[in-house]
């Protein structure tokens, strides 16, 4: 009834319309403010007197998780199906980013200044710049020394870069649709890998094989990229 007024309406108009007390109706348009969908503002009396509490509706908002869900039905019927198309489109959209002397933004500047010299490093800064861009906060890790993963240590000629990503922007539906959303920017990250491999071919004859893993939520707030190459 309150989006139907179009503007501002108040307890008083809204009880006597619906027959309800005033008490009842300014319960329950205070827990629609709470809620979101209402909100209050001041209506000003012909004449003098105190202004009166007037609530009117909230624009519609976008239901994220609604989308979520029905793009989630849509990528396939389990999670294992949903996981692999999620990183296919995450490895198009890739292909539709700017390669890195397109991207204009001071990336150059960037690859620069930490002294990057092979298709890893320069993959690192590149993922970085367009993470950035999306509000994940990212950042490369210090290089740590070969661990075991997996059971197993990995060999002399296997390097990585491990990218930090503070902030994700959806973390929320990440939480709820992991195959989804994490598995887009898992396909994300391995496309950017392709595109370096890809660039770099073109000037040598041959480069490592690499390779692109997503650890989401190692901690509340904080998800992990690692960017592997193989010699």
């Amino acid at each position: 009834m309150v989006r139907e007024h179009g503007d501002a309406v108040d307890a008083v108009e809204l009880a006597a319309q619906i027959g309800l007390h005033i008490t009842t109706v300014r319960f329950h348009l205070d827990a629609l403010c709470d809620d979101g969908a209402l909100e209050r503002t001041r209506m000003n009396r012909p004449g003098k007197g105190r202004p009166r509490t007037g609530y009117r509706a909230v624009a519609e908002r976008v239901d994220y998780q609604t989308l979520a869900d029905v793009l989630a039905l849509e990528l396939g019927q389990n999670v294992e199906t949903r996981a692999r198309r999620a990183q296919q489109a995450g490895q198009k959209w890739a292909a539709r980013i700017a390669a890195p002397e397109q991207t204009g933004t001071g990336e150059t500047d960037a690859a620069s200044a930490t002294d990057v010299d092979d298709v890893l490093d320069r993959a690192a800064v590149h993922t970085t710049v367009v993470f950035t861009g999306m509000g994940f906060a990212p950042e490369i890790a210090a290089a740590a020394k070969p661990k075991k993963t997996s059971g197993r240590r990995r060999p002399a000629s296997e390097r990585e870069r491990t990218i930090l990503l503070h902030a994700c922007p959806v973390r929320d539906l990440a939480r709820s649709r992991p195959e989804v959303v994490c598995g887009m920017h898992r396909g994300l990250l391995q496309g950017l890998l392709d595109k370096a491999v890809a660039q770099e071919g073109r000037k040598k004859s041959r480069h490592p094989a690499m390779s692109a893993h997503l650890e989401p939520f190692v901690e509340p707030e904080l998800c992990v990229a690692r960017l592997v190459a193989g010699e």
